[in-house]
Order: C-alpha cells, then structure tokens, then sequence
C-alpha cells in the first residue's frame, strides 16, 4: 500500500528532491531536506527483517550523504 501522495502526486516536483539509494539488501528512497539533511522516504525490500532496522524508519534523518 502506498499513501495517496505518492499515486497521485499534486506537483512533479513533489519527486524532484527524492533519490533511490541502493542499501543491504534493497533500496532506500530519501529526500534531500538541505545542509546535508536526507530523510527516509521508505524502504523498498523483500526481505521483511529489513523493515526492523531503525535506520530505515520513514521519517529519520539522515547527516550527510546517505551511505548505509
């Protein structure tokens, strides 16, 4: 399931901050807050023990480039 946001987007632009880190075992999609700030977006995995790990948590902030 995906929030309404993320099917029907109000702007293109709404995407145009997101990027798609690959990570263990998957993928990371982020969003670049400025000042080094990203924040996780959502995990994109088939493994359900990813969705465990705090440092995939939607919502946390991530300093510096994004190199998990």
């Amino acid at each position: 399931m995906l929030p309404e946001e993320m099917i029907f987007p109000q702007e293109e632009s709404s995407f145009a901050n997101q990027q798609t880190i690959p990570v263990e075992g998957g993928l990371l999609v982020v969003e670049d807050i400025g000042q080094s700030q990203y924040k996780v977006i959502r995990l994109i995995s088939s493994n359900p023990g990813h969705y465990l790990n705090e440092s995939y948590t939607p919502g946390r902030i991530i300093m510096g480039k994004p190199q998990l």
